[in-house]
Formats: C-alpha cells, sequence, structure tokens
C-alpha cells in the first residue's frame, strides 16, 4: 500500500492507493468518538460493493445509512443534494458525524458538497470506484453539482478527510469508464512534463503506477494553489470545452473523461491557432489518447453550439473568454481575452 500526503495549509489529509484494501477502511480511518455515516453511492456501485462495504466499515460506526442516488452525470444536481440533506436531518446526523462516498466522480462531487454545506461542513471520506475519480475527481476538494444552464456551477472547496483507493474496483468497471479515466492520466501527463509523457507513451507497467504519477501531479498543484486562484488552473486543461461538450449534450453523448479527451485536442488547436503550440504536440497526445479509444473529434453536435457554455466557465470574466493552452509538454498556461474569432474557426 502506498500513502501520500495532501499537504495543506489547513486539512491535510492521507490518500492511500492499494490492492484490496477497502476492508481496511476503519484502521486507516478511526473514529475519536462514536458517530455515524452517510453511504452515498449510486445504483450501480451498490449492487457491487455495498454490502461488502458496509461490512467493511460497519464496526467503527455507530450506525451506517445508505444513500442510493441513480447512476449518472445528468443525476448530479440540487435535487440530489437535497435528497442527501433529508437523509442527514431524518437520521439527526449532528457536526461530529461524517459522510463516506462510493462511487465515481458524480458520487464524490455531489456527496462531497452535501458534507460541505449541511451544518456548515461535516468530515467525509472519498472511496472512488472509477479510473477518473481515482486519479481525479476524489483528490483536491473541489466539490460541485450542475445547473440547466452549465456543469459545476454551484460549488465550493472543502477537502476530504481522508481518500482510499483500492484498485481492485477496476476489475469491473466497463471498458469504456477505464479509458475515459485515462484521459485525465494522459492530462497530467502533458501537464507534468517529458518523463511522465514518455512514460506513458512507452507503455507496459502496472496500472498503480500511472494513478500514482497523476495523484502526485495533482497533490503538488493543490499543495501550491488550494483554490483555483493561480497554478492550480492548469489543471483544468480541456476542461473548459469538455464542460461545454457535456453541457451542450444533455450529459448524454460523452463520458467526462472522452469530454475531456475532445477538450483537450481543441485546445491544442486553439493554441496553434494563436501560434503558440509546439507543432509536435498534436500528434503525441492524439496518438496516445486513441491507443485508450478516446474521441479526438467532437460528433454528433455542431462545435458552434459550445459557445454560449463558455462564458458561463468558471475562469470567464465579465466580456471576456480564457482558455488553458499547452505550449508544449510540461508548459500550459492561461490564455484570457481569447478572440471569439480565432474560437470560431477552430470550433468547425
Amino acid at each position: 500500500m502506498k500513502t501520500i500526503k495532501v499537504r495543506l495549509k489547513e486539512n491535510s489529509y492521507n490518500i492511500y492507493i492499494g490492492k484490496g484494501i477497502l476492508d481496511q477502511f476503519n484502521g486507516l480511518f478511526p473514529s475519536k468518538e462514536p458517530r455515524k455515516a452517510l453511504l452515498v453511492t449510486n445504483e450501480t456501485v451498490w449492487k457491487l460493493y455495498g454490502k461488502r462495504t458496509v461490512d467493511s466499515i460497519n464496526d467503527g460506526f455507530v450506525n451506517v445509512i445508505t444513500l442510493i442516488l441513480p447512476d449518472g452525470e445528468r443525476y448530479k444536481t440540487l435535487r440530489s443534494v437535497e435528497k442527501g440533506y433529508r437523509a442527514l436531518v431524518e437520521n439527526r446526523f449532528t457536526r461530529s458525524d461524517c459522510i463516506i462516498n462510493l462511487g465515481g466522480g458524480v458520487i464524490c462531487d455531489t456527496g462531497g458538497y452535501i458534507a460541505a454545506t449541511y451544518m456548515r461542513g461535516i468530515d467525509f471520506y472519498q472511496i472512488p470506484t472509477t479510473l477518473l475519480a481515482q486519479v481525479d475527481a476524489s483528490i483536491g476538494g473541489k466539490v460541485a453539482v450542475n445547473l440547466p444552464q452549465g456543469k459545476n456551477l454551484v460549488g465550493t472547496f472543502y477537502q476530504p478527510d481522508g481518500v482510499l483507493i483500492d484498485i481492485d474496483f477496476l476489475n469491473t468497471l466497463p471498458k469504456r469508464e477505464f479509458n475515459s479515466g485515462w484521459a485525465e492520466i494522459i492530462k497530467a501527463g502533458i501537464l507534468d512534463g517529458e518523463n511522465f509523457f514518455s512514460f506513458l507513451e512507452r507503455g507496459r507497467y502496472p496500472i498503480i503506477s500511472p494513478i500514482e504519477k497523476a495523484i502526485r501531479l495533482k497533490e503538488r498543484v493543490v499543495r501550491i494553489d488550494e483554490r483555483d486562484r493561480g497554478l492550480r488552473k492548469i489543471l483544468n486543461l480541456g476542461h473548459t470545452f469538455a464542460h461545454a461538450i457535456e453541457s451542450a449534450t444533455n450529459y448524454r453523448r460523452y463520458l467526462h473523461g472522452e469530454a475531456v479527451s475532445i477538450g483537450m485536442m481543441y485546445a491544442i488547436r486553439l493554441g496553434e491557432a494563436i501560434g503558440v503550440t509546439d507543432e509536435t504536440l498534436k500528434d503525441r497526445v492524439k496518438v496516445l489518447l486513441e491507443r485508450f479509444e478516446l474521441p479526438v473529434e467532437l460528433k454528433g453536435i455542431d462545435p458552434q453550439r459550445l459557445i454560449p457554455y463558455f462564458y458561463v466557465d468558471k475562469k470567464a470574466t465579465t466580456g471576456s473568454l480564457s482558455f488553458i493552452i499547452p505550449l508544449k509538454i510540461g508548459d500550459v498556461r492561461e490564455f484570457k481575452d481569447v478572440k471569439l474569432e480565432i474560437l470560431g474557426g477552430i470550433l468547425r
């Protein structure tokens, strides 16, 4: 088992990574006093791992209540959050109790937002069950839900009290979901530099290695900029496009990682149009994305439909569009005041 410490000015916590470590939850995160836990999960994960998880954590709590939500990004809403509040109130949860999120990015985000806002904040733990959630959504303290007008528009920064990553969960992950997670790992490789990216290009490594590398990259960034005011913005590479793609297709056509894959290619094309991106970058990234059967082009929708969603992106300012653009492997920057005519030119 590997341990990564997320070192923050306040609320530092441990991430544990290993095979078959779910049963060690209570030992890794012992309760200091008797308390209740709300297990937040979805219908798919509950059928696969619900009973085992409850059996694993039950001895560490006075009572374990379950909240089983529908599966899918379109259920990452305030309505689901309200269901969480009702479960907490009806079972008389106090600020000394906690939430445990068991699932992918939707569950990590939704359960985290419930924890952040119930009684102005209670403890919560992440047990991510998808590759994408293991390397991204469960870490860093961004918790949010969607509105009809766009993705992650209601949220806050609220760090978990611990993260348990059992890579055995990946054994039951559908191939498409597994490949979707690789988009975030490839993004981390672009951000980190040649050593990580070349490592991914070579292939043939145990899955725990790229997971650990991606997590360590995100930990370093979050440690420096916890609240997205500077350096952390680079983690949004591909995401302005991705969130627009997901919103415009009502979260039904593309998984998040697939949208990020397309978004990174758009970010590279935007960099080329502006004249700042290395001409070799597009082909290197495209080859790696396609190795994991990830889409590199937007299909089934007019790309121009994405433009209105850019204006509600969290990096945008009044009347100004901002994008994260890679110049080369290891050099990614924010570009502000991107001209609409340049943007429209690549969205064809």
